[in-house]
C-alpha cells in the first residue's frame, strides 16, 4: 500500500466503512512491526480499516531531502497529509502507535486534536528530554553528527540481517522478527542487501523538548488515551506514571511483556482484546 503522500505501510479491511485505525512504528521499525497485531485487530474490529505505515525514512518509504531533520514533531505534517487523503475530507482516525511512534502520535493528537478520535500508546512515555542547561551543547552534538553519517550495513542474506537485527531485540525470536527484517532491506547490485531505513536516523538530535514543553504538549491532548506499559519495557515506572499524569483523559494498563512484546502472537492475543474494546468505546463516545 502506498498513500497520496507517498508513505508505504501495509492494511487490513482498507474497504471496511468504520472509522480508520492508524499503526505507527518505532525507531528504526517500520509497518511490519504489526503484522502480528494488525490483522488480529482488523478481525477483531471488522468495520474498521486497519493501515500501518511505514514512517518517513523507514521500511519502504522515502528518505527526507537534504537537510531534513527527523525531529518527532517533523513527522505531523505528512501524517496530517495522510490523514486528509484517507477520506479526503481530514476524516479524525484512531491512532496505535509503539515507542517513538507514540511520541509522534502525541505531537499530532496534540497540535490537530480534530484529527484523532483516540489513542493507544505502547510502552512509551513520551519524547525523549534535554535539561534547559544541556541545549547548546544538545545542538553541538547534533550539528557534529551529520558529518559522521555513513552507509548502512551490508549483508549477504537475509538470515545475516535477521541475526544482525536480534541484536537490538535479543527477547524476540528469529520468526517474529522477520516480517521486520525483510521490510527494512533492499537489494543493491553488486553489495548484496542493505537496511532501507535512512542512516540520518541513527545520529544525534540537534534539539529535544524540554520536559516543560513535553507536558505542554501531553497536556494539550484532549482525545481518550489508553497507556499500555510492558512489565519489562525500557520505561521506568516512576517515569512513566510521572509523564502519564500529563494527560488528561487517560487510562493505563500494564502487560507482562518486553519492549517490543506487541509483535509476539502470545501476547498480541492478550492486547487486541483490551485496545478494541477502548477503541470502540473511545468513537462511539465520540459519535
Amino acid at each position: 500500500m502506498t498513500s497520496a503522500v507517498n508513505l508505504s505501510g501495509l492494511a487490513w479491511n482498507l474497504d471496511a466503512p468504520g472509522t480508520p485505525i492508524v499503526l505507527i512504528h518505532g525507531w528504526l521499525d517500520n509497518a511490519a512491526s504489526f503484522s502480528v497485531l494488525g490483522p488480529m485487530l482488523a478481525r477483531e474490529l471488522k468495520t474498521a480499516p486497519v493501515i500501518a505505515i511505514d514512517l518517513p525514512g523507514h521500511g519502504k518509504s522515502p528518505w527526507k531531502p537534504d537537510g531534513g531533520d527527523y525531529a518527532i514533531w517533523n513527522y505531523t505534517g505528512e501524517l496530517v497529509e495522510f490523514i486528509t487523503s484517507l477520506q479526503g475530507v481530514g476524516a479524525p482516525i484512531s491512532v496505535v502507535a509503539h515507542s517513538l511512534g507514540a511520541s509522534v502520535a502525541l505531537c499530532l493528537a496534540a497540535a490537530f486534536p480534530e484529527f484523532v478520535k483516540s489513542l493507544v500508546i505502547l510502552d512509551s512515555p513520551g519524547p525523549l528530554v534535554t535539561a534547559d542547561r544541556d541545549f547548546a551543547s544538545q545542538l553541538r552534538q547534533g550539528i557534529e553528527a551529520l558529518g559522521t553519517v555513513r552507509e548502512s550495513r551490508s549483508f549477504e542474506n537475509t538470515q545475516q540481517a535477521v541475526t544482525a537485527r536480534s541484536k537490538a531485540t535479543p527477547q524476540l525470536s528469529h520468526g517474529d522478527i522477520e516480517p521486520l527484517v525483510h521490510r527494512n532491506l533492499i537489494e543493491i547490485k553488486g553489495q548484496g542487501l542493505q537496511w532501507s531505513t535512512d542512516p540520518r536516523l541513527k545520529i544525534a538530535s540537534k534539539v529535544r523538548m524540554s520536559e516543560g514543553q513535553v507536558q505542554g504538549l501531553m497536556s494539550a491532548v484532549t482525545c481518550p488515551v489508553l497507556s499500555v506499559r510492558a512489565s519489562g519495557g525500557i520505561v521506568p515506572k516512576a517515569m512513566f506514571e510521572a509523564r502519564m499524569a500529563y494527560l488528561q483523559n487517560t487510562d493505563v494498563i500494564e502487560i507482562a511483556g518486553h519492549h517490543h512484546c506487541h509483535m509476539e502472537p502470545a501476547v498480541a492475543q492478550v492486547l487486541v482484546p483490551e485496545v478494541a474494546t477502548f477503541l470502540s468505546s473511545a468513537v462511539s463516545k465520540a459519535c
